[in-house]
């Protein structure tokens, strides 16, 4: 089996140890344990860590991104059957209740501790931190991670700080140097770390059996991932900014494909897994991410092209088939190269004489270049026919993300990345007869003249008496983010008054908003986990439905928590310097939404 690296872990100059390994070394029946001296999988010191996540013992994933922003984290690689790590019970016990302000997180790679012996290891070391059961190895190879126990400290910007040892001796009265504490003292106050790295001492990490082939192809291996989870939009014509079809145009992005993946920027799915199950996941695996990461280390090879599997077949037209009815922007718009983002609104009248009930909405950008999202407005007292009057152009614009209207409503909406998604046998969306729809369609600039047409696909309900979908929200409009804030908190929430059927939840915020959660309470205390996006993209918008309605009776409460980062530091901070960011319209302005798709139960029985 040849070794895997992970793309994204870098090298490092071997450093002289800082131990005598004869002291430290004894043996059981289990394994040597010795002392470690760095290799070429270290992780330097003064590494910015990709945004991994990961999953507790109880369930939950966290994401290291989001953790580091409300203080350091210390990362302890630990085993069950090791005796040096039972040595450090006490010690990283004592540490965790002395630095309240670090997010302590306990780490079990080994391939034979058992989930159920991990469980009772934590119950009887009466440990309170994160406990993570690293089964694949992924995140103790991902450290450069080789021993327990080992420790590693990365502060509020995610950058790796001290590597190593606990202290310079397991037997405690032997202890003259205390680098984790003094580690953690630095991260706390700001200070240099004293002693960056340590060799550590222990017992040497048993890796879980690789499931990846000794040889890693193309056409085996990567293209099924690309075809299934890249090339709806990684293809001619669609938002991605290159191609990924075929072998060419694989190895050429190779490198960001590992670089991506593995870090889960790619394929672009918000939600934190084990908070919400959602449909239309876009997910890769731990293999597959691993899988990918190895073909690019290994050079990247073909294979066999001919065995290259058939290309998917993917909807040109309208993917869900003819629409019942098509809404057309009245004529093609054009961009100009340079500027603003413009939100430019489109009437469109739809003179049904009776209300309309609408399952799925398709849409389709003219010009998938200029076009970053489009949301169908609807609108019953004419109020957009008199601001469109007083604009020369086709439609008009607004300043900020709204219609510029109080609307009754909307038609779901399209971002990148977002299918066309169909309501439940029984569910639509009302559209009032006579209501005109006001087709909100927001432009980037790509530095050329640019054309659009887009259009809307409606699919109606076929089901007599439909029930209403009805749009609530948890939402904060009184905020102000002070300028150099970089973890500002807003909470907000929503009461159901009534029995209802939640199916689906869509958060928003602009630019500088960082995550944001939603969580329900019911009267008898039941939580339910609607939703957490832990890494917030303004570029990356969607109405999340879920798997199964959930079922909220009367008095359950929705409470959401966001976060915002209005520092110097943020690359997405559209103001330099920073200036107070509260409630708007417009883009630099700031929203806190967290939007609420439900239907009444006692209008909607789930099939």
């Amino acid at each position: 089996m040849k070794p895997y690296l992970f793309i994204l872990l870098l090298t490092l100059t071997l450093v002289s140890a800082t131990h005598a390994a004869s002291e430290y070394t004894i043996t059981n029946k289990h394994r040597v344990i010795e002392e470690t001296t760095l290799n070429e999988n270290t992780v330097p010191v003064g590494t910015k860590l990709p945004a991994l996540s990961f999953t507790t013992l109880n369930g939950k994933t966290y994401n290291l991104d989001i953790l580091t922003k409300q203080g350091p984290v210390v990362i302890t690689f630990l085993a069950t059957e090791c005796p040096v790590a039972q040595r450090y019970t006490i010690r990283l016990k004592r540490l965790h209740a002395e630095f309240p302000t670090h997010t302590f997180i306990a780490v079990y790679p080994n391939e034979n501790d058992s989930v159920d012996e991990v469980k009772a290891h934590v119950a009887k070391s009466e440990y309170t931190f994160y406990i993570v059961k690293d089964t694949t190895g992924s995140l103790a190879r991902t450290f450069g991670a080789t021993m327990t126990p080992q420790t590693f400290v990365v502060d509020t910007t995610r950058t790796l700080q001290y590597r190593g040892a606990i202290d310079d001796n397991r037997y405690e009265t032997r202890v003259k140097h205390h680098y984790l504490q003094d580690a953690l003292i630095a991260t706390r106050d700001g200070t240099p770390v004293p002693v960056q790295e340590t060799a550590s001492f222990g017992c040497t990490i048993h890796f879980p059996e690789t499931a990846l082939p000794d040889e890693v192809t193309y056409s085996e291996h990567i293209a099924p991932i690309l075809q299934k989870q890249c090339q709806a939009c990684h293809r001619q014509g669609e938002v991605a900014p290159f191609t990924l079809v075929d072998y060419s145009d694989a190895k050429a992005w190779a490198t960001e494909i590992a670089a991506y993946t593995q870090a889960r920027l790619m394929p672009p799915w918000k939600p934190a897994p084990g908070y919400g199950n959602f449909k239309n996941e876009r997910r890769l695996t731990d293999t597959e991410i691993e899988m990918i990461a190895y073909w690019v280390e290994s050079g990247a090879p073909a294979g066999d092209l001919d065995a290259v599997p058939p290309a998917p077949e993917f909807h040109d037209d309208w993917a869900l088939g003819e629409p019942d009815w098509i809404a057309e922007m009245p004529v093609e718009y054009e961009i100009e190269p340079e500027g603003e983002d413009e939100y430019r609104q489109f009437i469109i009248p739809t003179n049904f004489e009776t209300d309309m009930y609408i399952q799925a909405v398709d849409v389709q950008p003219g010009n998938r270049k200029t076009v970053h999202h489009v949301i169908p407005y609807l609108d019953v007292n004419g109020e957009a026919r008199k601001l469109d009057a007083q604009d020369p152009k086709p439609g008009y614009v607004t300043e900020g993300t709204g219609p510029g209207f109080d609307s009754v409503g909307s038609l779901g909406g399209w971002a990148p990345g977002i299918s066309p998604m169909v309501l439940p046998e029984g569910v639509g969306y009302l559209l009032p007869k006579g209501a005109d729809i006001v087709m909100q369609v927001h432009y980037y600039r790509t530095g050329h003249l640019e054309r659009d047409r887009t259009r809307l696909g409606l699919y109606f309900s076929k089901t007599e008496n439909t029930t209403k979908l009805r749009i609530g929200d948890a939402t904060n409009s009184k905020f102000v983010v002070p300028p150099g804030a970089d973890w500002y908190a807003v909470q907000a929430h929503e009461d159901f008054k009534r029995d209802v059927y939640l199916l689906a939840t869509m958060p928003h915020m602009h630019l500088i908003g960082r995550d944001m959660r939603l969580v329900a309470t019911t009267p008898e205390g039941i939580r339910y986990d609607l939703i957490w996006i832990q890494d917030w993209d303004f570029n990356w918008q969607d109405i999340y439905h879920y798997q199964e309605p959930l079922f909220l009776p009367a008095g359950t409460r929705v409470d959401l928590v966001a976060h915002f980062d209005n520092s110097a530091a943020n690359p997405a901070n559209p103001h330099d310097p920073p200036v107070p960011v509260g409630w708007g319209e417009k883009t630099t302005d700031e929203m806190c939404i967290g939007f609420l798709y439900y239907v009444k139960a006692s209008e909607f029985s789930p099939k």
